[in-house]
């Protein structure tokens, strides 16, 4: 059961790990006025009622995401250390619950 649960942990990581690897974008162009400007601006250009512009949906950070995975990790950890069955078997199911709800969310 131990081994089962330090197991999870150990794949609860993986995708935390594997975000370093990947490569940085590089910026298209340099900083701009416009860009450093502060406060509110007018569109230069106005929307007719016949183009509809639409938002990219709001990605909210993946830091929460990865707190789930942590933590759910960490209770795992913890339900592995505790000497009475049925309160180990609870936090090691209840982690393992988290720790795989923070990694679809963060697979999303």
């Amino acid at each position: 059961m131990r081994f089962l649960a330090l197991s999870f942990c150990a794949l609860a990581l993986i995708p935390a790990a594997s975000g370093a690897q990947q490569s940085a974008k590089p910026l298209a162009n340099g900083p701009t006025l416009q860009a450093a400007a502060v406060g509110f601006r007018l569109a230069e250009t106005k929307v007719d009622a016949s183009t509809k512009v639409t938002a990219a949906p709001v990605r909210r950070g993946q830091g929460q995401d990865v707190a789930l995975m942590v933590v759910g990790v960490g209770t795992m950890i913890v339900g592995a250390l505790v000497e009475n069955n049925t309160a180990s078997t609870i936090l090691i199911i209840g982690g393992g619950a988290m720790a795989l709800y923070g990694l679809y969310k963060y697979l999303e």
